[in-house]
């Protein structure tokens, strides 16, 4: 190692510290993470809740990554908690183990500009929202990212430009190679950057119809068609994540008949540093299917709607940040039988 030096990095709270690591013949390389934790209350214990109180690790998470020039690669591992809005709240053990401690690990090359593959672990395409609750801008996700995969295991060819970008790919869909009989999807991407600071983009997982249900989706054979938009005004940021599932019926990937979903997301965030309010209001219908299967996470036939709002204050690479969350159903879904559930939440830790 010759040199260490201490960067600005503008993450999704504030200003923090990154390292970077000259390293040669390898080098530089972008060192950063997060650690933190967090505690939620419900008002109203959702089925899987073992405890009112929830308290542990939000993040412990450490990335380096190398820029493709052209080759280069990401490596991101440690500990991670994702708390759903209206779902059961899991230990961070619980959270991690599905993906593993290292959730992400792909190598890239890019041969010319605008250019690049990428082959590995690789962070979906799929939505607005982001698994690593420190790169998100709130404690908790909501049902539309519910419905959505994390995590492929395959290979992605973008192509972009200053007006639009294409993605390609091939991948085990909703990480099937976590089973005995791994199945293969196809992902495409299609994105549009019409104005300065607005962008648009269609984005399909097409996994096959008999892809069978692991510990991170039941069922796993969910084909998606998602919209995604954002706009930034000077502090304000403005973003819409709309979605379409339907799952094909399969008695291998234990769907008996056909089940259908859908969902809008509206996220609104004004930046106003050192402190940042965030907003996000969706609306979910799971449709009743014969098999009984639940799509949203509510119940199957269940529809509603969620509103989560989030204000956060950072001092250097140190936040804090509360949360209020409210859930609000056309049938019970919680343990005592209500139609709907009020959290309050509150992270403190340090990005670098």
């Amino acid at each position: 190692m010759k040199k260490l030096a201490l960067l600005s990095l503008f993450g999704p709270l504030a200003l923090a510290q990154a390292l970077e690591l000259k390293l040669e013949p390898i080098g530089t390389i972008n060192v950063n993470g997060a650690l933190s934790v967090y505690i939620i209350n419900s008002n109203n214990r959702a089925v899987n809740d073992d405890k009112e109180t929830r308290y542990d690790v939000g993040s412990a998470i450490v990335s380096l990554s190398k820029s493709a020039e052209p080759f280069g690669f990401t490596l991101i591992g440690g500990a991670y908690a994702t708390p759903v809005v209206g779902l059961g709240l899991i230990r961070t053990s619980q959270y991690t183990d599905p993906f593993s401690p290292i959730p992400v690990a792909y190598v890239e090359y890019s041969p010319m500009k605008g250019l690049s593959v990428q082959a590995g672990k690789l962070p979906t395409i799929i939505g607005y929202e982001s698994a690593f609750t420190y790169q998100n801008n709130y404690i908790q996700r909501g049902l539309v990212w519910n419905m959505q995969p994390v995590i492929n295991n395959g290979v992605r060819l973008t192509y972009s430009t200053e007006l639009f970008f294409v993605k390609l790919g091939v991948n085990d869909g909703f990480y099937t190679l976590s089973t005995t009989d791994p199945k293969p999807a196809l992902e495409a991407s299609l994105g549009l950057t019409p104005i300065k600071d607005g962008s648009i983009a269609i984005n399909v997982i097409f996994p096959d119809k008999d892809s069978k249900p692991n510990n991170t989706a039941n069922p796993s054979n969910k084909r998606e068609l998602n919209l995604v938009a954002s706009y930034t005004l000077d502090k304000l940021s403005l973003g819409a994540d709309l979605l379409y599932v339907e799952a094909p019926r399969s008695n291998t990937a234990g769907v008996s008949e056909k089940a259908k979903a859908s969902g809008v997301a509206l996220h609104l965030s004004y930046d106003l540093k050192p402190f940042k309010l965030s907003g996000r209001i969706e609306y979910v219908v799971d449709n009743s299917d014969a098999g009984g299967i639940d799509l949203v996470g509510l119940s199957d036939g269940n529809k509603g709607w969620t509103f989560t709002l989030t204000p956060a204050y950072t001092k250097g690479p140190l936040f804090l940040r509360g949360e209020l969350s409210y859930v609000k159903a056309d049938q019970p879904f919680t343990q005592n039988n209500k139609k709907d559930q009020t959290r309050i939440g509150a992270e403190v830790g340090f990005i670098f």
